[in-house]
């Protein structure tokens, strides 16, 4: 599969095969695309990512069923952060909802999840249709809008060039549908970066017809190639959303592990005071009973081999765990990842090791995300 600016990418970066998509990871350098949002800003293409309407007087009420946030408490024009579980209490995907109206959402989720999360909403729509419960469309618009984050400290200051004078970015986790030269969006003050930043919805393109498309991406790489922007590929979102400390579905979370093991067991993600969703009976247990395992963060003591996915994690000489994410931080400039230890070993500063081919390499447990949050990030001072 391709999204429309497939062209685009293959003329000026290195395609990669990605969750079925032909995308880029890089342009030029994964390091300088990722200072570049670190820095200044970075805008990705992450069209391949699933995008659907769910619109109805019954939609809150159908979402409500489906993630553990209370949605009752999201008013239109904000985004909200959530999860779909499954029966267990595992993760079937982590996801934004986007209320635009107050019975019209708009749902986005992952590209490796693309169908699963579609037959998963029709399965759910059709079961409950039985009882005659809904007043619901579902219009799922992945191949006819594109998707752009535009990531970083200028990102707010880029965008602001590309409206009419009247118009304002919206805040963070805020929505806002607009038009940019008469091309209809839909913006909200989101990202996988850990920076500042917008995800702009394009409406109504195709990969038949990607103009659209086309001439949203190469207005906003226009207005900020003088502000230091620079087109990003997957690389650089990989490497900046685990600077950020931020999970990825099929690597951190999947349907095998629960929000409390991956520390992501609070407010507002999950609501434990609703009646009733999708994997709650299960959470009450889990919320009750210490887990066997938590997500924790880690960084390497020296500069060495680099820990990667599936590289296992040691102390004093036993097997404790596995590396669920793991890469190079060009922040810090040394190696860093993410996995799963045992819970009496998250505290900051436990000494830790992962092996490389036989080889052990010293590393301690640190607090998320990797970065000083008073130098980068959304909050920075």
């Amino acid at each position: 599969m391709k999204t429309q600016l497939y062209e685009w990418h293959a003329k000026n970066g290195d395609i990669i095969d990605f969750s079925g998509f032909k995308m880029p990871v890089m342009y030029r350098s994964i390091k300088e695309e990722h200072m570049a949002v670190r820095d200044s800003a970075g805008v990705f293409d992450v069209s391949h990512m699933g995008r659907m309407w769910v619109e109805g007087n019954d939609a809150e009420k159908f979402l409500n069923l489906l993630v553990p946030r209370d949605l009752t408490k999201t008013p239109v024009g904000k985004a909200s952060y959530t999860f779909m579980l499954n029966e267990q209490g595992g993760f079937r995907d982590d996801l934004v909802l986007e209320r635009v109206e107050m019975n019209k959402w708009m749902l986005v989720w992952n590209a490796g999840n693309l169908s699963k999360i579609e037959l998963w909403l029709e399965s759910f729509k059709t079961f409950l249709k039985q009882f005659s419960l809904l007043d619901l469309e579902l219009e799922n618009i992945s191949s006819c809008s594109a998707m752009f984050a535009l990531q970083g400290p200028k990102a707010k200051n880029i965008l602001s060039k590309a409206f009419q004078a009247d118009v304002e970015p919206p805040p963070v986790w805020q929505v806002l549908s607009t038009s940019i030269n008469d091309i209809e969006v839909i913006i909200s003050g989101t990202g996988y970066t850990g920076e500042a930043g917008f995800e702009i919805i394009v409406l109504d393109t195709t990969l038949e017809n990607p103009s659209k498309a086309e001439k949203i991406w190469e207005l906003l790489i226009e207005i900020g190639t003088p502000e230091g922007l620079k087109p990003c590929g997957l690389g650089a979102r990989d490497s900046l959303r685990l600077e950020a400390g931020l999970s990825l579905y099929g690597n951190d979370i999947d349907e095998n592990i629960n929000p409390v093991e991956a520390n992501l067991f609070f407010s507002p993600f999950i609501h434990m005071n609703k009646e009733y969703f999708i994997g709650k009976p299960p959470l009450d247990y889990y919320s009750d009973h210490k887990p066997n395992r938590i997500r924790v963060g880690f960084k390497a003591l020296k500069k060495g081999p680099i820990p990667r996915p599936g590289v296992k994690l040691f102390r004093d000489g036993k097997e404790v765990g596995f590396v669920s994410s793991g890469g190079f931080s060009p922040v810090l400039d040394i190696g860093i990842g993410m996995g799963y230890v045992p819970t009496d070993m998250k505290e900051v500063d436990t000494s830790i090791q992962f092996e490389i081919r036989g080889k052990f390499y010293d590393a301690k447990i640190v607090n998320l995300p990797f970065f000083d949050p008073n130098k980068y990030g959304g909050k920075r001072k």
